[in-house]
């Protein structure tokens, strides 16, 4: 699936070049298009479609009712949610809607995260690693002996 991070810039006509480790999986494992659609202020996610599929069918199974802030954030990734096209040079064109709402401009990063991409302005990013980075071992050891995880 995807991982990695790579640093790019979103170009004057809100285009960005979808880095060839994605482009190359896009094309072997599903259709050269992603599902793009608002996280937060902070990030855009980003899906193959068969992906988004599955997850749209597990947003829209949400008990929501009378949970106003689960029903907002089902909106945000239901209403929200554009399908791009790459093009021959493999970049997609970010809407324009999409680009107003969140807070970064140009410097991005974009991050393989298992089944999707994520797609954070830079400084967004680098708070968000640094946090991780900071995390306290014991307590990051206590969490993780609550969990099935092993790593």
């Amino acid at each position: 699936m995807f991982g990695g991070v790579h640093e790019l810039s979103i170009d004057s006509k809100g285009r960005l070049a979808v880095p060839a480790k994605f482009r190359d999986l896009l094309l072997r494992r599903f259709t050269p298009a992603l599902v793009v659609t608002l996280d937060s202020r902070q990030r855009m996610l980003m899906y193959p479609e068969v992906e988004w599929e599955r997850v749209s069918q597990q947003l829209l199974s949400l008990k929501t009712a009378g949970n106003p802030v689960l029903q907002r954030y089902q909106n945000l990734l239901l209403h929200n949610a554009d399908v791009l096209e790459l093009d021959g040079s493999g970049r997609i064109l970010l809407p324009a809607n999409l680009r107003k709402r969140v807070d970064f401009d140009k410097d991005v990063t974009i991050v393989g995260r298992a089944n999707r991409l994520e797609l954070w302005g830079r400084e967004h990013w680098e708070s968000e690693i640094n946090q991780a980075l900071d995390i306290d071992p014991d307590e990051l050891s206590a969490e993780l002996s609550q969990t099935d995880l092993q790593l």
